[in-house]
């Protein structure tokens, strides 16, 4: 990465000190976008949890009308 520990030195100084950086971004910036998307994402997967119930459901009672009649089958 660095051939020297100066040149790591040497780049760190070259940066603008964390309180100018303090100063031109702030998180409160980014908040109400990240709320929105947050609020998206959590009522996507509230509506994708309430949408699999009946799916689960079709399945599972598909998966013991099969068993049945392979065992109704074999006897």
């Amino acid at each position: 990465m660095f051939s020297t520990i100066r040149q790591a030195q040497e780049l760190l100084s070259s940066h603008v000190e964390f309180t100018e950086l303090e100063s031109a971004f702030t998180l409160s910036d980014y908040a109400s976008a990240y709320e929105d998307a947050r609020d998206a994402y959590l009522s996507a997967a509230e509506a994708l949890k309430l949408a699999s119930g009946p799916y689960k459901a079709a399945r599972d009672a598909y998966v013991a009308a099969a068993a049945t009649y392979t065992k109704s089958l074999y006897e």
